[in-house]
């Protein structure tokens, strides 16, 4: 089997993010002058977590996109926690606030998701929240469930994706209508008190899509 490769424009895209510096202040995670994350959604992610793993004992989860890390915060007690972030800066700053949380073994890996090899079948949840080249978003989301989230979960495993606004695109629907037995789409909306001054989303909306592999848990 052929390594597997970037293409040029992934390529390009990764070293312009690796070239900005990684800053976190008290409103949450800049890559350059750009808000990418923020601390007030620790209750959004909190949400994920819960539908992801709900009714898993230690469940071995993992996250591609670590940001703040303030989806792996809120997981609990897991059995295991791989991430997957290619701004090392990010990755460092955030792994050790991670290992304050979380007492099950982690990894961190610092290459991007298309050049990570992990084992079929090992993790009962995935959280996706990549940050991708512009006009990739859709074309690397189907990627990346056909050949990892689906080989990567095991049979009844759960999958879920950061999700902005309140209907998920006709693409998408088609990517988890094909690959999954059944998915899901709870709603969820920032209180406006909690909104950061900074806040770069084009809205307070958001959808928590659940995906679920078929075959036997």
């Amino acid at each position: 089997m052929s390594p597997p490769v970037l293409s040029e424009v992934h390529r390009r895209h990764i070293a312009h993010l690796r070239a900005q510096p990684a800053t976190v202040d008290a409103e949450g995670l800049r890559i350059g002058t750009q808000y990418v994350m923020f601390f007030a959604e620790a209750d959004l992610m909190r949400e994920h977590a819960r539908l992801l793993i709900e009714g898993c004992d230690r469940p071995r989860v993992l996250e591609v996109g670590l940001g703040l890390g303030v989806f792996a915060t809120q997981l609990g007690r897991v059995g295991s926690y791989t991430a997957i972030e290619p701004h090392p800066g990010v990755a460092l700053m955030a792994r050790d606030h991670v290992l304050d949380h979380v007492t099950a073994p982690v990894r961190v890996h610092t290459e991007p998701w298309q050049l990570v090899p992990l084992p079929a079948e090992a993790f009962d949840a995935i959280m996706y929240d990549t940050w991708p080249p512009d006009g990739h978003a859709d074309a690397d989301f189907a990627q990346f469930v056909a050949q990892v989230a689906i080989p990567c979960l095991r049979p009844g495993g759960r999958f879920s994706f950061f999700h902005s606004g309140t209907s998920i695109s006709p693409a998408r629907r088609q990517v988890l209508d094909r690959h999954f037995a059944e998915w899901t789409a709870h709603p969820y909306t920032m209180p406006a008190e909690q909104t950061p001054s900074h806040w770069t989303k084009p809205t307070r909306d958001f959808l928590i899509p659940i995906a679920t592999k078929g075959g036997s848990a």
